[in-house]
């Protein structure tokens, strides 16, 4: 390319800038329709070299791409093994065992999902060697170690594993080690209910406390239960027991309430009430171990003698106010049959069946009455 002056002309008689350049290279227009050329520092061209660089970095681009799918493929399964397993163990809790559970929707037959006898989860047990729970700390009068049946407060019994595993092929590049994707997964329960059957014991009524500490309590506490044996029978034989039935076997309140048209007394309150039990708080407080079994002598007679004491001179007001209530509804019984009697508007049936039992309602009326009135009189002394 000839110089003229300041600028230059092409073949085509194309005007480029003629001034010399440091660049790495430089681009040169062979016509107004032709691609333009680069070329580099010495004059080599570089056309076409876009294809191979597409070439060569493809291959790169298609591992990277079947990476991220192999990744997404195992994620996705690895959340359904997760989700598998809770399901393995949890369809076998009792009263079901499983066999009727189909496996979930998607997963493969030939895949694992099962629930099976777990392993130990806690390399250590807190409570291992508690006084009450491991250990044999106590000894009774005689001496003699108090037993423990430790298995019974293992704290890992009824451990159940489900079990989920899993392994298929890579979706792409299967050749590529390991060429497959391989998960597991274990979901422990612990299922034990500490129910009556699982501790061997004959009922729900059996007392633990007696399976959990197999000690023979009778030889070595032989002295305490006489006294208790004692007691019992001073209890049983007591002559005043006949005067004491009222308090938990009272006859004339267990009589029927009265009802109906027709008067066949005596009548009661349908039940003999036990007035040695407490009523509302005091009861409440002898079932609270916390409370009964406290070795506080002050916490003791705020919280349980006092009020089971204020109960116990409760006992009078109880009885009469049920011996009221007895004697209250059989005269409201009278009163409303001689009402039904006297009224002109009642069926002759109806009168004729009430008119047997007027002669004897009129003689009872004035004894309930007075019965009424004592007690009465009685109850505002208390």
């Amino acid at each position: 390319m000839n110089n003229h002056g300041r600028h230059g002309k092409t073949r085509k008689g194309m005007q480029l800038p003629c001034r010399s350049f440091a660049s790495v290279s430089f681009r040169v227009f062979r016509g107004p329709h032709s691609s333009p050329i680069t070329k580099t520092r010495d004059g080599e061209s570089r056309a076409g070299l876009a294809p191979l660089e597409l070439t060569l970095s493809l291959p790169i681009m298609l591992f990277v791409m079947g990476l991220m799918i192999i990744v997404g493929t195992t994620a996705s399964w690895k959340v359904r093994t997760v989700t598998n397993s809770r399901q393995a163990v949890w369809r076998t809790i009792d009263p079901r065992d499983g066999d009727d559970d189909p496996h979930s929707r998607g997963w493969p037959t030939n895949a694992r999902m099962e629930a099976e006898e777990g392993s130990t989860p806690i390399d250590y047990d807190p409570y291992d060697t508690h006084e009450v729970v491991r250990g044999q700390p106590f000894s009774a009068p005689t001496g003699e170690q108090l037993q423990v049946r430790d298995s019974l407060f293992d704290m890992q019994a009824g451990l159940t594993n489900g079990v989920t595993e899993l392994e298929r092929p890579f979706p792409v590049m299967g050749n590529m080690p390991p060429r497959q994707i391989h998960l597991y997964r274990e979901h422990p329960l612990l299922s034990g209910d500490w129910q009556f059957r699982e501790m061997e014991l004959r009922s729900n009524a059996q007392r633990r406390i007696l399976f959990l500490y197999p000690a023979d309590y009778g030889r070595s506490l032989s002295r305490y239960v006489q006294r208790y044996h004692e007691a019992a029978l001073a209890i049983v034989l007591n002559p005043l027991n006949p005067i004491l039935e009222t308090l938990d076997d009272d006859d004339e309140l267990r009589n029927p309430v009265p009802s109906g048209l027709t008067y066949n007394p005596p009548y009661g309150i349908g039940r003999a009430p036990d007035y040695h039990v407490p009523e509302r708080s005091p009861r409440g407080l002898l079932l609270n171990p916390d409370r009964v079994c406290s070795t506080s002598r002050d916490e003791l007679s705020q919280t349980v003698i006092g009020p089971l004491v204020r109960e116990t001179q409760r006992v009078p007001d109880r009885l009469t106010r049920d011996f009221l209530r007895m004697y209250r509804g059989h005269l409201a019984h009278i009163d409303r049959l001689m009402e039904i009697y006297n009224n002109p508007q009642t069926p002759p049936a109806t009168r004729a069946q009430i008119a047997p039992f007027v002669s004897a309602m009129n003689g009872d009326r004035p004894d309930l009455e007075q019965r009424i009135e004592q007690l009465e009189s009685f109850q505002q002394s208390l």
